[in-house]
């Protein structure tokens, strides 16, 4: 462990690393406090970073980024400002904006920006057709990019070209956080199927096996190969003193795997149990899989599930519950899975997977008192 003599640098080591970890984009306005933290130990979070798990931690004047490689988690979207995952035309539409932007002015009107987007849509040959979907996507492209401290509003702002194709903003660009976002493996990528094939690497080796420790809540052994996983397991010491030192993650080993547990949630994206209507049909559809779906449940079995749970528990969930519940299957589906929990297997039926075991929920309903003239709300945790 590096101190220097000072009985504060391990903690501050540890909670700059947790940030970067969880968020790998910090800017100085966002939380002064956090990136001083990390401009001051940059040079041992880099070393750390690289030499652990081959990523490369960048620190600007005001801004940090740290470059994730060699991994490719296929359930991290990017995510709009509501919460909801990027869709293909927003994910096309963000690149249209940084490739406009692209060593451009510092400041530039909305309508402007619209032209340029429009170029360099038609270099790739893309087809815009300037409709409400496609003004849509560019707002949430840009809102992104403002959310992230790359693009400020000076006079008006972005929102109103959602449904006034006349709208217009003065904007200032940021160029050197623009150039701080792309990855490395842009470099040379002629294909999105490339482009993800070089961010994933071959993921083989000590450091591939140590990213997904720390960015999946579960390495399963027959997920890796077999000598990585028996060197993994030779150096389990060593793995979890690095995981302690660096992020503060208390690593179990088990025969079926190994965990990374983030005992207080800080270092965590995505948190389960947690509340929530989706979280909480995740919860009880995987009591109901590792009480009596051992062996996989069908779609069918699996929906059957969730009818008898909205019956009993669906008055306490959001409304669109029990009119679209095979979102909400799918939906929590993707959460279990997401968390290591479920897998869908090749005979097309969903199977618990070890760290389900872990989970036993014990359903107690509260109810709220409410005021005099408010009626009694029953609430499930």
């Amino acid at each position: 462990m590096t101190s220097d003599g000072d009985p504060q640098r391990p903690a501050e080591l540890t909670a700059a690393g947790r940030a970067l970890l969880a968020r790998p984009w910090r800017t100085a306005e966002a939380d002064r406090s956090l990136f001083t933290l990390i401009r001051r130990h940059a040079e041992v979070l880099d070393r750390w970073f690289t030499q652990r798990l081959g990523y490369r931690l960048v620190v600007g004047a005001d801004t940090a980024r740290l470059v994730k490689s060699g991994y490719v988690p296929a359930d991290r979207p990017l995510r709009t400002h509501t919460g909801h995952p990027f869709t293909t035309r927003q994910y096309v539409t963000l690149a249209l904006v940084l490739a406009a932007t692209a060593a451009g002015p510092d400041r530039i009107s909305l309508r402007d920006l619209v032209l340029r987007v429009r170029s360099a849509a038609a270099d790739a040959e893309i087809a815009l057709d300037g409709a409400a979907a496609e003004r849509r996507a560019l707002v949430t492209a840009l809102r992104f990019l403002i959310e992230h401290g790359v693009v400020r509003e000076l006079d008006q702002s972005v929102s109103g070209y959602e449904t006034d194709g006349a709208a217009d903003a003065l904007l200032e660009i940021r160029n050197d956080r623009l150039a701080m976002l792309p990855a490395p493996a842009l470099v040379g990528a002629r294909s999105a199927a490339d482009l993800l094939e070089r961010a994933a690497g071959d993921g083989r080796g000590r450091a591939a096996v140590r990213r997904r420790l720390v960015e999946n809540p579960v390495v399963y052994a027959d997920d890796v190969a077999p000598e990585d996983w028996a060197e993994l397991r030779r150096r389990f010491g060593e793995e979890a003193r690095f995981c302690e030192e660096m992020f503060d993650l208390l690593v179990e080993a088990r025969a079926e795997g190994v965990a990374a547990i983030d005992v207080d949630g800080g270092c965590t994206d995505v948190s389960f149990p947690a509340g929530g209507t989706t979280a909480h049909a995740a919860l009880l559809l995987l009591e109901a899989l590792a009480d009596h779906g051992r062996g996989g449940v069908t779609v069918t079995e699996l929906d059957d599930e969730l009818a008898a749970l909205l019956i009993r528990y669906g008055r306490y969930w959001r409304r669109d519950a029990s009119t679209d519940p095979a979102r909400l299957r799918d939906d929590a589906v993707a959460l279990l899975t997401s968390m290591s929990l479920v897998r869908w297997e090749a005979d097309g039926r969903l199977h618990p997977r070890p760290a389900a075991a872990r989970f036993a929920p014990k359903v107690t309903i509260t109810v709220r008192e409410p005021a005099s003239d408010e009626p009694t709300q029953g609430t499930l945790l």
